[in-house]
């Protein structure tokens, strides 16, 4: 019987050599270790030229050691003109077409240029191609490479707690509180083929666009995706704010961009979108009441602060206790709360920072460490 493919696929711009490096090579090591999954498996790492040109020799040993490299020609355009990485992952749907793996029994594990994974993954993976009850995955994603304990990292905890909505969310019709995912999805490659990544220009947040058009088309064909994904957070507060606001330029894009998007779904996303703007003058009305000595707002306000604030603790707490074997703990416990808050103060801020700014594909943020310099280039290159 033949087996299925299962192709891990990390799309990237490619200037984070050294994450991406890392991500294709935590395959590598897990695969051979993992014995009896029942799938054959493929790496590929789809980069842009400037993004292979910033280490060839990395991208070269990791061609030697079976990766393929796909450098994305510079000449590549689709129908609808996208740019940035839906262009990449639009190519590489192509080339998997060209070389007949846009079928039912192939698969497509989405990884982000930092995303590592685990025997848990590979595990995962496997109980879910062999079920085959669903046509595309999603999982829980942890943020322990590289932690540090800063406040940008600190709020990532709360998105892996959040993730718990996005999986209920995403697996029920309709994904009712909007919950999409971009890396750690796994896709049957046939859906892929059918939908894409085309889309008109530049698509900030291509992960939501893809998610609305797998629904519009296939309905409710989502389920989870068990074992974790292990990413890195921010290195910087400037880097999270730039981050958040890509994700709310692609909300935003989504709304006026996604034809398949139909009223209820859309009412949904703007939903969303709303609650989220509606952070920051929560916030700035909360610090006018006390600093004016206002009463009536803080009576008025204080059915839903002690619900807010608890959920807002429950998402760190919850989230550091599924981080908890993967992290130091914390030296101070209050210096733990005074990161949290001021993670939490940037995604407050993000949106009306989005909403006051252009998309810019300069906002994909660093995931290398500094200090490492980049190796010398070789004659050839092993790259397509």
């Amino acid at each position: 019987m033949k087996l299925p493919t299962v192709v891990f696929q990390i799309t990237a711009i490619g200037k984070n050599p050294r994450a991406l490096e890392a991500s294709a090579r935590s395959v590598g090591y897990w695969l051979p270790r993992t014995p009896r999954l029942g799938y054959r498996a493929e790496v590929w790492a789809v980069v842009e030229p400037d993004g292979y040109a910033s280490d060839p020799l990395r991208y070269d040993r990791l061609a030697a050691d079976g990766v393929r490299i796909v450098v994305v020609p510079r000449s590549y355009s689709t129908p609808l003109g996208t740019s940035g990485k839906a262009r990449a992952l639009e190519y590489a749907v192509e080339r998997r077409r060209a070389l007949g793996l846009a079928d039912a029994s192939t698969w497509i594990y989405h990884q982000d240029e930092e995303t590592v994974v685990g025997q848990d993954t590979l595990l995962g993976i496997a109980d879910f191609v062999r079920a085959g009850a669903h046509r595309v995955g999603v999982g829980i994603i942890l943020y322990p490479i590289d932690w540090n304990g800063s406040p940008s990292h600190v709020q990532e905890l709360t998105r892996t707690y959040d993730d718990l909505r996005v999986l209920d969310s995403m697996t029920l019709p309709g994904n009712p509180t909007a919950g999409f995912h971009g890396s750690h999805i796994l896709v049957r490659s046939d859906v892929e083929d059918a939908v894409g990544w085309d889309t008109v220009g530049y698509s900030p947040a291509e992960d939501l666009t893809f998610e609305i058009r797998v629904r519009a088309r296939f309905g409710s064909v989502f389920g989870v995706l068990t074992g974790f994904a292990y990413e890195k957070g921010a290195f910087s507060l400037g880097d999270q704010l730039r981050q958040r606001r890509r994700w709310m330029h692609g909300v935003l894009f989504a709304l006026r961009h996604a034809p398949e998007l139909g009223p209820r779904r859309r009412l949904t996303l703007l939903y969303s979108a709303l609650t989220w703007y509606s952070a920051f003058p929560s916030v700035v009305v909360l610090a006018a009441s006390v600093l004016l000595h206002y009463g009536p707002i803080l009576v008025g306000t204080s059915v839903f602060t002690g619900f807010i604030w608890v959920t807002m603790a429950t998402g760190y707490l919850e989230g550091y206790r599924l981080h908890a074997e993967y992290v130091r703990r914390p030296a101070s416990w209050l210096r733990f709360a005074a990161a949290a808050l001021l993670g939490a103060v940037v995604d407050v801020l993000a949106p009306w920072y989005a909403l006051a700014t252009r998309p810019s594909r300069r906002d994909f943020i660093p995931k290398d460490r500094p200090h490492e310099a980049p190796l010398v280039p070789p004659v050839g290159s092993r790259a397509e």
